[in-house]
């Protein structure tokens, strides 16, 4: 058995080097044979890891030189002219030009034994000139009272013309006016004839006018002259010049220099006659900007009215500032604010308007006013609805009130607050329009005044409305109507020492159009359609409803 043993000793020795050299001979890659195992039974498990939560610091910021350089440059691009490929349409030497013009005659009839004439002739289209001529006559021989003690007429005549060129534009007319009421505020027990207690007015007039043609150049200017001549049937007249001349700068698009003067010359004949100068001078500088646009200046005036030491006497020459300033942050809304000071002039003409029967002799002042601080509102709040509205607080001298004469309660006088009136005036206005259907506006106003020896603002409202609209309902037919609302009218017989609360005015008027043709319409007028015979001035009714119709002619 040891001999075995020995013996398989000493082979493995021999063999050894063998295995060694072929073990490094096998460069052939092959795999030998082996054995694998796979246990089911086992799991494999790790240790549970580690987790910081600590948050990363944030390093520290470092803050180094800015090195960087920047270069502007400009460049200028040379484009060549743009060739378009279409062509205009010719024009055809051959086709008559449409002459547009407004001519027309219109003529009607109404109750009150009430016939109307109005006309208008004018100029062809033409590069150098037109000339115009109207003439107007409304008349009623019967009035609300009384048959044709209260009757009245208007007649209006007007003659005039431009002539320009490329410089200047001259232009100038010849007017001539005639009205007539009666002095029908009487007591009825009287018995008068319709002679005895006319009045009539006449006045002539005489424009001439020449300003720049082309007002977007640098400067403008123009000169405007008017004499008027005026006056009733009784023993007042009232000679009147006025002379208007004005100059504008406008060195660029942001900044204007104007200035206007004004001196009118006047006499008026009464029971005695007095000569009334007027002189006002009004520098104005006008800075646009982006969103605004402000304007500065003053209003530079005097006259030579001889003034009662009960209102401070004899003025001097007197400096009014004006400011106005008008901003749009949007194209839809603009904000407008101001202060301004003036001073108007009142005349025998602007006073026989506003009141025809006054008495002779009457007082006649200037308005003053010493400062009106305003501001507003204009706004598109839809398309085609624009709203405007503001508010006035001024302080005014002179301001004129109408009352029955002491004398003759058939006679208004003027009567003077001794002291300043401060007049609140709020109002606002709204207009929307729809084309070839619909135009409407509508406007109410507020008004308070602040008296010292004047108990109330005598015959002026403290409320006063008025609404229009025009329509086109069908086609060729064109209807509108007008609304006129006056309240707080107050009346003082000063005859009688007894004041009155007047009525409110309400006022409607309808009028229609039917085209039967080109030339040729149909009209139909109502005049306050609500019947009410309201006394816009202390014992002066108005007429009732009021009906007139006729036709017109256009050429």
């Amino acid at each position: 058995m040891k001999r075995l043993k020995n013996l398989f000793l000493i082979g493995i020795f021999l063999f050894m080097p063998m295995l060694t050299v072929a073990q490094e001979g096998n460069e052939t890659g092959e795999i030998e044979e082996a054995e694998i195992v796979i246990r089911k039974d086992r799991k494999i498990t790790l240790p549970p890891a580690t987790r910081n939560f600590e948050k990363i610091p944030q390093l520290p910021l470092s803050k180094a030189p800015s090195q960087q350089n920047y270069q502007f440059k400009t460049y200028t691009f040379s484009l060549k002219a743009l060739s378009p490929s279409f062509k205009p349409v010719g024009l055809r030497v051959n086709e008559t030009q449409k002459e547009v013009t407004g001519n027309y005659i219109k003529a009607g009839y109404g109750n009150y034994s009430t016939p109307y004439l109005e006309a208008y002739l004018g100029s062809l289209r033409n590069r150098d000139y037109v000339f115009n001529t109207y003439v107007r006559h409304l008349s009623s021989r019967n009035g609300p009272v009384f048959d044709e003690n209260s009757g009245n007429s208007d007649t209006e005549v007007s003659l005039g013309g431009k002539y320009f060129n490329d410089i200047n534009t001259i232009s100038g007319s010849l007017n001539y006016i005639g009205s007539k009421v009666h002095f029908y505020g009487y007591n009825p027990a009287l018995d008068l004839s319709s002679d005895a207690i006319e009045q009539k007015f006449t006045g002539f007039s005489a424009k001439l006018g020449v300003e720049k043609t082309n007002k977007d150049e640098l400067g403008s200017y123009h000169f405007k002259t008017d004499w008027s001549f005026f006056k009733d049937a009784l023993t007042a007249k009232e000679n009147k010049f006025v002379f208007d001349l004005g100059l504008g700068y406008k060195p660029n698009d942001q900044l204007k220099l104007s200035i206007q003067g004004i001196a009118i010359f006047s006499k008026r004949e009464d029971a005695v006659a007095t000569n009334r100068n007027y002189f006002n001078l009004r520098p104005r500088i006008t800075f646009t900007g982006d969103i605004f646009t402000l304007t500065a200046g003053a209003n530079v005036a005097d006259d030579n009215d001889d003034l009662p030491v009960a209102m401070d006497g004899d003025e001097d020459l007197a400096i009014y500032p004006y400011a106005r300033i008008d901003v749009s942050p949007s194209k839809n809304i603009s904000f407008y604010a101001g202060y301004k000071g003036d001073l108007e002039m009142n005349t025998f003409q602007s006073f026989a308007q506003e009141m025809p029967f006054l008495q002779p002799n009457f007082i006649l002042y200037n308005t003053e006013t010493s400062s009106d601080i305003f501001g507003g509102v204009e706004a598109e709040l839809t398309k085609g609805v624009r709203l405007n509205a503001g508010v006035s607080i001024a302080s005014l001298k002179r301001l004129p009130f109408f009352t029955n004469a002491i004398t003759d309660s058939t006679r208004f006088e003027v009567l003077y607050d001794t002291d300043e009136v401060d007049r609140v005036n709020m109002y606002s206005e709204l207009v929307y329009e729809k084309p070839n259907q619909l135009r409407s506006s509508l406007r109410f106003d507020y008004f308070d005044y602040k008296l010292t020896s004047l108990a109330n603002p005598y015959h002026r409202p403290n409320f006063k409305a008025t609404a229009n609209a025009t329509a086109f309902p069908i086609d060729k037919l064109r209807v509108s109507a007008d609304l006129f609302y006056l309240g707080g009218l107050y009346g003082l017989n000063r005859e009688t020492n007894v004041e009155v609360d007047l009525d409110d005015v309400i006022d409607m008027n309808l009028h229609g159009t039917y085209d039967l043709s080109p030339q040729f319409a149909v009209f139909l007028q109502i005049n306050n359609v609500f019947g009410k015979e309201y006394q816009r001035f202390l014992n002066y009714p108005t007429r009732g409803i009021q009906f007139l119709g006729g036709v017109s002619i256009s050429f």
